[in-house]
């Protein structure tokens, strides 16, 4: 798996703005009334193109970099969704993300702590992520799959698995 080095003591105009926006957009929609045109138009507005149909995600929320986010068809986030995402992230279909689940991708590294070590995290098609989950850098959350409420997921869960716990560990296939 390839690992994208971002040095933070080297000025980067395009990731400034980037954050800024989507600081600003966050904001703009948990200070909107859900469900209403304007509120749907700035969740728009923050994924653009990358979020699919039938797709929702609810307030409040913090994106740190929407335009590495790439979110399937029929997918819904729920309330406190919070996601470091420069190494990129990719949500399938028919994804249901519980409610305080955060998805970071981004890692310091030990000896020189302004230089991001950032791997890209992917859940695949019909996965539930229950409440409160964090899913770390570098994992793969495989199709049909289940991560129970409270896990922290730090390594690969395979296809039609439950995983569970701190760290999350797989208890059974489905």
């Amino acid at each position: 798996m390839e690992i994208k080095r971002i040095d933070l003591n080297i000025p980067d105009e395009e990731r400034e703005r980037e954050t800024a926006r989507c600081v600003r957009l966050c904001y703009e929609i948990d200070h909107t009334m859900p469900m209403t045109e304007e509120y749907y138009r700035l969740v728009k507005e923050l994924f653009g193109n990358n979020i699919g149909e039938g797709s929702s995600v609810n307030p409040s929320l913090y994106i740190h970099s929407a335009k590495d986010i790439r979110i399937g068809k029929n997918v819904v986030i729920m309330n406190g969704f919070r996601c470091m995402s420069m190494g990129g992230v990719t949500i399938g279909d028919n994804v249901n993300i519980s409610f305080g689940c955060t998805i970071v991708t981004n890692d310091h590294d030990l000896r020189e702590k302004n230089i991001l070590l950032c791997r890209p995290v992917t859940i695949k098609n019909n996965v539930w992520i229950g409440a409160n989950v964090t899913i770390l850098p570098g994992v793969t959350i495989g199709e049909n799959s289940v991560v129970g409420a409270g896990a922290i997921v730090t390594r690969d869960v395979p296809d039609n698995s439950v995983a569970v716990g701190n760290p999350a560990k797989v208890i059974k296939t489905i």
